[in-house]
């Protein structure tokens, strides 16, 4: 057992000794989560804080009344003094185009009050009310704005039901509880949805950035772990001493991991469209009503392109960091926080409203690396395709940069030994110099 003991601790001490390792396998689980947690609060915080000064300030609402009764008239006022509601009327008509025609003039609701609805609560039966809301991104800022326009024909039937009580006891208690009733839909993407339908999508959604971040992580990886195993077999130093240009040394790198980067978006969109419609199929639905069917073919092809390019982003980050090892572990320890630089600006992405949030603000999330994905499925499903196109090309012009700077590392012969062994010759060539 003393034996053991030594040996344990001898390796313990090999380990831990070396930083890149402690930074990469200990230390970046850590970040990646406090990261996660300071992102998903910062966006929740905001979000909910966007909704309630919106709320603060008075709701917007389309109101279609098919009644004309006191009841109608009733609700009318319960809008206007508890909910500060900002009321436009409008004329009869399809919910969804009256809805269309209030969007443009930035109303996101319409409240509909069907023919007969003061006569059945006169009557002591149920009266029930339409809510149509728009939901411009499937974010929670946007769907806790729904949940305002949606909780309108609960928070009446609970004034109402006092109302009744109060001036009445002979009442049918089942009636008195719960006078009114409520059937809310919405808008999204330019179709009619019912809001189950939507809060399934929800779920989708925040299932969203771990595909991405996980293919992200391991091309980076794996990139890495390639350029350490030339180095420690040395076929990269036998590869460098042929008569081949670095340059076609560096393109023939990056076609591999064009090429792998193609297999893996490939791979990945169909275990995620496999998922989301099994999801989908397990809810009553199918591909149509998921989120991929929203966006149709070619926002499938715009997702897969944004995939593509984050991929092969993360395989040249890789390559480039890589490069600064010496050995498998120290170049695979070298992409450790790629997991945390993918990670957060996802979730960021993903917390996101596009038509809720400050433009700036927006913009300044799309700019960031490796949001390509997720910006662009919300610009294709909320119609805002700007934000799509500044995050692919803000993608695209980081990976320039990154294929520059990997080709000038090749031009130099600092890449055989790697900074740790860089570091080693300096410290040698000092202490020979003192010795003469």
């Amino acid at each position: 057992m003393g034996v053991l003991r030594v040996l344990v601790v001898k390796e313990l001490k090999d380990l831990l000794r070396d930083r890149k390792l402690l930074i990469g396998m200990i230390l970046a689980p850590l970040l990646i989560y406090v990261a996660m947690g300071a992102v998903m609060s910062f966006s929740i915080r905001e979000s909910m804080r966007a909704v309630e000064e919106r709320v603060e300030k008075g709701v917007e609402l389309g109101l279609m009344d098919l009644d004309k009764g006191p009841y109608s008239t009733l609700l009318r006022q319960f809008l206007e003094r508890f909910m500060r509601a900002r009321i436009v009327e409008v004329e009869p008509g399809p919910p969804s185009k009256v809805l269309r025609k209030l969007i443009a003039k930035r109303v996101p609701a319409l409240l509909v009050v069907p023919r007969g609805f003061s006569r059945n609560i006169s009557r002591g039966l149920r009266g029930f009310l339409e809510v149509y809301v728009e939901i411009g991104d499937l974010s929670i800022s946007s769907m806790a704005l729904a949940g305002v326009y949606s909780s309108i024909p609960e928070r009446f039937s609970q004034y109402l039901s006092t109302i009744i009580i109060s001036n009445s006891s002979s009442v049918n208690p089942v009636f008195a509880k719960d006078p009114v009733g409520g059937v809310s839909k919405a808008l999204f993407a330019g179709s009619e949805v019912d809001m189950a339908l939507l809060q399934s999508m929800m779920g989708q959604a925040f299932m969203l950035p771990i595909a991405p971040m996980l293919v992200v992580g391991y091309a980076a990886s794996l990139a890495a772990m390639s350029i350490g195993v030339e180095k420690e077999e040395k076929t990269l130093e036998v590869l460098l001493s042929l008569p081949i240009g670095r340059r076609g040394i560096v393109l023939a790198k990056l076609t591999s991991s064009l090429a792998i980067a193609a297999l893996s978006s490939v791979s990945m969109m169909v275990g995620l469209a496999y998922y989301i419609s099994s999801v989908s199929t397990s809810i009553g639905g199918g591909f149509g009503t998921s989120i991929f069917g929203f966006v149709g073919p070619e926002g499938l092809a715009m997702f897969a392109a944004a995939v593509f390019l984050s991929v092969l982003l993360a395989s040249t980050l890789g390559l480039y960091l890589g490069s600064f090892g010496e050995d498998v572990r120290s170049a695979q320890s070298m992409v450790g926080f790629v997991w945390i630089v993918a990670t957060v600006p996802l979730y960021l992405a993903m917390f996101s409203d596009l038509a809720l949030d400050p433009p700036q603000r927006l913009l300044a999330i799309a700019s960031i690396p490796f949001t390509a994905p997720l910006m662009v499925l919300k610009a294709l499903v909320s119609s805002r395709l700007l934000y799509a196109a500044v995050s692919m090309a803000s993608e695209l012009l980081v990976l320039i940069l990154v294929i520059l700077l990997l080709a000038k590392r090749f031009e130099g012969e600092k890449l055989l030994v790697g900074r740790g062994g860089a570091r080693r010759r300096r410290w040698g060539t000092l202490l020979v110099k003192r010795r003469a």
